[in-house]
C-alpha cells in the first residue's frame, strides 16, 4: 500500500509527512496541536513557541497516559466480564469510569 504525503504547517514550520492515514486525518492532527499551541500561547503570551510547544506536548503526552490507562482498565473489565457466567452478571449497569475522573488542570 502506498503512503499518502502532505505537508503541513506546525507552530510556523512546514513538515512533510508520510502515513497511511488519509491526508485529511494528518491534516486535522496538524490543526489539532496548532490550535493546542495558539491556545497556550493566548494563556501565556510570553512563552517562547518552543516552551508552547513542548507544554502543549506534555499535556498531550499526560492524556494519552491517562487514556491508555483507562483503556486498560475497561479491557480488564470486559475480560472479567466475560468469564462471569450469565447467571451471575450484573442486573444493573458497569460503572464508567470515565464519568468519574475529574479533569485534572492543564499548564
Amino acid at each position: 500500500m502506498e503512503k499518502n504525503r502532505v505537508a503541513v504547517r506546525v507552530a510556523g514550520q512546514e513538515f512533510k509527512l508520510a502515513g497511511d492515514e488519509s491526508e485529511q486525518y494528518m491534516r486535522e492532527l496538524s490543526e489539532e496541536v496548532n490550535a493546542r499551541i495558539d491556545r497556550m500561547q493566548r494563556q501565556y503570551p510570553t512563552l517562547s513557541t518552543a516552551n508552547a510547544v513542548l507544554l502543549v506536548c506534555l499535556n498531550m503526552a499526560d492524556e494519552l497516559k491517562k487514556l491508555r490507562f483507562d483503556y486498560e482498565q475497561l479491557d480488564s473489565r470486559i475480560a472479567q466480564l466475560r468469564e462471569m457466567p450469565r447467571s451471575a452478571a450484573p442486573a444493573a449497569p458497569v460503572k464508567r469510569p470515565f464519568e468519574a475522573r475529574q479533569k485534572t488542570p492543564t499548564v
